[in-house]
Parts: C-alpha cells; structure tokens; sequence
C-alpha cells in the first residue's frame, strides 16, 4: 500500500482515521457479525469513545476510562471472536493506517492494535495467538522485532 499521508497528531487525524477503518469493517464478510449490532446503532455514538480510546493509547491523553475488554467481552457473548476476526481486524487497520498516515504515531497505532488484538484474543478465547502480534519496523539500521511478551 501506498502512504499517502504525514503522520498522527491530534483527535482530528484519529477521527478520520477511525472513520475510515470502520467504513471498512462494518462492511466486511469477516467482521458482519461481530459488527452487527455497531452497524444496527450506527458509528456516530461510538466514534467519539473510540477516538477517546486511541487518543489516549497514541498520545497518552487519558480521555478513555472504560473497559474494553469488557466491551469485547460482551461482543463475545453475542458473537464469537476467533483469531480469524482479530487478524481481519488487524489487517484492516493496518492497511487503513498505511493508506493514510506515515511516522512514529502511525508505526505507534500499528504495533499497539497488534497488542491490543493479542490481548483481547488471549483473554477472551483462553488460546495464544503470537501472530498476532505485529512487527516493529526497523529504526535506525536495527531490524524489525516482535512486540509483547507471547511467553507470559
């Protein structure tokens, strides 16, 4: 994919972001059932948790005060997650993150949702799924790594 953009600074840059990813998965074969009920209510309630949500992962705002795991919890309950939704998931925004925004922020929003999709999956199926965990790019001559700690 081509980038096209500068990178991730502020609530503005998240939203249209956010937008775009859910634009995405709300349509999408893998991610409908999962996505039922958001796609029933509609985005505009839940756009601004979640810009809460990635504002205080990305930038450390503080805004997000809430369970997720206890919302995907419930998502669970109604629609089972397996690693195949979280890996869509994960590819979907990747590939959004990538279309939009280059720079720390964006390589920041790509290696902490690879965290996040391994935690939820980890506590919600009881199963590892280290593919999930996403590959640092490489800075400054060094080479790509793994993030998280799939051992523990």
């Amino acid at each position: 994919m081509t980038t096209t953009g500068a990178d991730l600074v502020d609530r503005a840059d998240v939203e249209a972001l956010l937008r775009r990813f859910y634009g995405r998965a709300l349509d999408d074969e893998v991610l409908a059932e999962p996505f039922a009920e958001l796609r029933a209510t509609g985005l505009e309630a839940h756009v601004p948790t979640m810009c809460d949500f990635w504002e205080t992962v990305l930038f450390r705002a503080g805004l997000y005060r809430r369970s997720a795991l206890q919302a995907h919890r419930d998502i669970h309950a109604r629609a089972p997650l397996s690693d195949r939704h979280f890996r869509r998931w994960l590819m979907l925004w990747h590939n959004t993150v990538d279309e939009m925004y280059h720079g720390p922020a964006a390589d920041r929003a790509k290696v902490q949702a690879g965290r996040i999709a391994w935690a939820m999956h980890r506590r919600l199926t009881g199963v590892e799924a280290p593919e999930l965990l996403v590959r640092q790019p490489a800075r400054d001559g060094q080479a790509p790594g793994r993030t998280g700690t799939p051992d523990r």
